[in-house]
C-alpha cells in the first residue's frame, strides 16, 4: 500500500509522455508542414508582385529583395483566361467547381500542359459580405476567395498540371473591375483570372 502512490505517479508520468508522442508531437510536425508551405506561397506571391520570375528552387532569395527593386507597376504574367465566378461555382455549394466551370477549366488543359512557368489563379468577388448561413464556414470574402482559389489548383494538380506551378491567389474585392453599386458591376466582378508566367 505505501507503494501505491508512487506506482500511480509513475503511470500517469507514463500516460504524459505516451500522449506527447502520439497526440501533441504529431500534431507539432502537422503545424510544422503547414508552416513551411505557407512560407514557401508566401514567397511565391511576393516574388510575383517583385515581377521577377518565381526560383522554386531557393524559396526564401523572394523574401530578401529591398524595396528599391520592385518595379513601380506589376502584372501576374499573361492572362490566358477570365472566367465568371458564377460559371466555374455551384450557387448551392460556393466552394464546388459545377459540371460547367470543370468544363471551362477543362478548355484551358491543353495551354496550360504545353506550356512552362507558374499558372497563377486569382479569384475575385465583389464587395458584398458572404451571406449569414456560410459565414461560419467563410468569415469574409478573402476566405471564400482563398478557398475557391485552392479548389481550382486541386482540379488542375489532378488533370496533370505540376503542384510546383500554381499559385492560387483569393484577392477578395480588392480589385474590382467594375462598380459595385450595380448588380451587373457585381457580377463582372465576381471572376477568376488565370495566368501564365
Amino acid at each position: 500500500m505505501r507503494y501505491l502512490g508512487w506506482i500511480l505517479a509513475l503511470l500517469f508520468a507514463a500516460a504524459g509522455v505516451a500522449g506527447y508522442f502520439i497526440f501533441y508531437a504529431t500534431l507539432e510536425r502537422g503545424y510544422a508542414e503547414q508552416a513551411e508551405e505557407i512560407k514557401m506561397w508566401t514567397a511565391k506571391v511576393a516574388v510575383m508582385q517583385e515581377g521577377k520570375p518565381i526560383d522554386t528552387s531557393s524559396a526564401d532569395t523572394a523574401l530578401t529583395d529591398t524595396a528599391s527593386t520592385r518595379p513601380q507597376e506589376f502584372t501576374y504574367g499573361n492572362l490566358i483566361a477570365t472566367i465568371p465566378s458564377d460559371d466555374l461555382f455551384s450557387s448551392s455549394k460556393p466552394g464546388e467547381l459545377s459540371a460547367k466551370g470543370k468544363g471551362e477549366l477543362d478548355k484551358l488543359l491543353p495551354v496550360l500542359k504545353t506550356s512552362q512557368g507558374d499558372v497563377a489563379i486569382m479569384v475575385h468577388t465583389d464587395n458584398v459580405r458572404v451571406g449569414s448561413s456560410l459565414r461560419d464556414r467563410y468569415p469574409t470574402n478573402w476566405e471564400l476567395t482563398a478557398l475557391r482559389a485552392a479548389v481550382i489548383a486541386r482540379y488542375l494538380l489532378e488533370r496533370g498540371i505540376d503542384y510546383k506551378r500554381l499559385v492560387p491567389c483569393g484577392i477578395s474585392a480588392a480589385r474590382p473591375l467594375a462598380s459595385n453599386s450595380t448588380s451587373e458591376g457585381r457580377a463582372k466582378n465576381r471572376r477568376v483570372e488565370i495566368y501564365l508566367r
